[in-house]
């Protein structure tokens, strides 16, 4: 792996449906640390969250490609969904690197504090970490406040470099669990997803979309 080069983030999750954090903090991370792309991977069956199957992957592809279409810098793989059963991290980043080559940049894993603290639950995350080493971006209830304490606690021996990898970007806040509630509701959804995704949510009829979204404008 050639350190020189800009890095790459690898941003992974079932973007069901991807919100407008999903979209613009990723592309933030990249601005902090210099990356030269994001690469956004939707889940097949994440093996943490296997009791809600997610929706279709053609629709989640479709929302994420929409969202991102505004920045060259973002693409999305669907490696994960193409792959049959669970999908694990440390899977697709050694397919990943090797389709790039050797000499590829180096890859960063974004991932939200809840995730970076659970770290060590993940599949073979010992050989995972020094593949695509951690980016972390805090996320409530661990918030940039309480997020370096509780990693020293969880990481005693390493708690130094576990806090280099917090971002100091605005954290992530909603949640693709409150979108879709919003959406049964007829809340307003604006703030919270990218219009193109409304969009299409609206033509596919998809999370049993409520009344605010026909009085979206197109």
């Amino acid at each position: 792996m050639n350190e020189s080069k800009a890095p790459v983030i690898l941003f992974g999750g079932s973007f069901d449906p991807p919100h407008t954090g999903h979209v613009e903090l990723p592309l933030l991370a990249a601005d902090a640390v210099g990356a030269s792309s994001v690469v956004f991977i939707p889940a097949g069956i994440n093996p943490q969250k296997s009791e809600h199957p997610p929706t279709e992957g053609r629709h989640r592809v479709a929302m994420l490609n929409s969202a991102i279409a505004h920045d060259p810098r973002a693409s999305v793989s669907t490696i994960e969904l193409d792959r049959p059963g669970p999908s694990y991290m440390i899977d697709t980043v050694e397919a990943l690197a090797a389709e790039l080559g050797e000499g590829h940049p180096p890859l960063r894993l974004l991932i939200g504090a809840d995730q970076a603290l659970n770290f060590r639950t993940w599949r073979r995350w010992e050989d995972l970490e020094p593949l695509a080493e951690p980016l972390i971006l805090p996320r409530a209830p661990f918030g940039p406040d309480v997020l370096p304490q509780r990693l020293a606690e969880v990481y005693p021996e390493d708690a130094e470099r576990w806090c280099r990898r917090i971002l100091q970007i605005p954290g992530l806040e909603a949640s693709s669990t409150d979108v879709r509630g919003a959406l049964g509701r007829g809340d307003s959804l604006e703030a919270l997803v990218p219009k193109t995704v409304l969009d299409y949510i609206r033509a596919q009829g998809l999370y049993g979309s409520g009344p605010e979204l026909d009085r979206i404008e197109s």
